[in-house]
C-alpha cells in the first residue's frame, strides 16, 4: 500500500488570517510596513523580513505573544480533519515559513494533537524572544526562512504520495512538486496561470470529503 503524507501551510490555510501579519499590524511600530513591502517586492527574503519585523515590536514578551495566540481564528473544520487523518494513520505536517512557537501554541490552546510542525524556530528564554532558521536553504531562490521545496523533497524518501494544501505566495515554489495539490486564494490563480493541476477548496471540510480521505 502506498504510504501517504499530508503537508499543509499554516497562515491563511489553517488560520482565517495571516497570523504574523496580524501580529505585526497590531504590535509593531510603523516601519514594519516598509519591511513587509520590501519582502513582497522581492528585495529581501522572508528570513530577513521576519528578523526585522520582530525587532520592530516594542516590549516583545511572552505574555504579549501568548495573549495574541488566544485570539487567532482557525478553520472550524481543521480539528476534525486532523482527527480523521490520525484515525487513518496518515501523517500530517504543517510546513510553514512562519514561527513554530505561534503555530504549536495555537494547536495546544485548541487541543489539536497529532501534527508535526516544521517552521522557523521561536523561543522565549528569560522573557527574551529569539528566532532561528533550522530549515533554511542556501540555494533557496526566495531566500525563505523555511525552504518548503527542500522539506518536501526530503519527504520523498519516506512517502510514496505527498498531498499539499496551501493558499498563498509561500506555496508558489512548491505547488508543482506534490502529487495532489489542494489550493485556494492566491495559489489558485498562480496554478491557473502556470498550468498546475490542483483541486480548489474553501475549507477543510471540502478536503476531508474528497474521495482519497473518504475511507471510514
Amino acid at each position: 500500500m502506498a504510504k501517504t503524507c499530508v503537508i499543509t501551510d499554516f497562515d491563511g490555510t489553517i488560520t482565517e488570517k495571516d497570523t504574523l501579519y496580524t501580529f505585526f499590524k497590531t504590535y509593531a511600530s510603523d516601519g514594519w510596513k516598509d519591511v513587509e513591502q520590501m519582502w513582497v517586492s522581492g528585495l529581501i527574503g522572508s528570513k530577513e523580513c521576519l528578523i526585522r519585523e520582530f525587532n520592530l515590536v516594542p516590549n516583545l514578551n511572552k505574555k504579549l505573544v501568548d495573549d495574541f495566540i488566544k485570539t487567532v481564528k482557525i478553520d472550524r473544520y481543521f480539528k476534525d480533519f486532523v482527527k480523521k487523518l490520525n484515525e487513518q494513520n496518515i501523517k500530517i505536517f504543517v510546513v510553514s515559513d512562519g514561527v513554530d512557537y505561534f503555530i504549536e501554541n495555537v494547536f495546544k490552546t485548541r487541543d489539536i494533537k497529532g501534527i508535526s510542525v516544521v517552521a522557523n524556530h521561536g523561543t522565549f528564554s528569560d522573557n527574551e524572544f529569539s528566532l532561528t532558521f533550522p530549515n533554511e536553504n542556501s540555494n533557496c531562490i526566495k531566500n525563505s526562512g523555511t525552504c518548503k521545496c527542500k522539506i518536501l523533497e526530503s519527504f520523498r524518501a519516506e512517502y510514496d504520495k505527498i498531498v499539499y494544501i496551501g493558499d498563498g505566495v509561500s506555496d508558489f515554489c512548491v505547488a508543482d512538486k506534490s502529487d495532489i495539490l489542494f489550493a485556494k486564494s492566491k495559489l489558485v490563480e498562480y496554478c491557473k496561470n502556470n498550468g498546475i493541476a490542483h483541486i480548489d477548496f474553501e475549507n477543510f471540510k471540502n478536503i476531508s470529503e474528497h474521495e482519497m480521505f473518504s475511507a471510514s
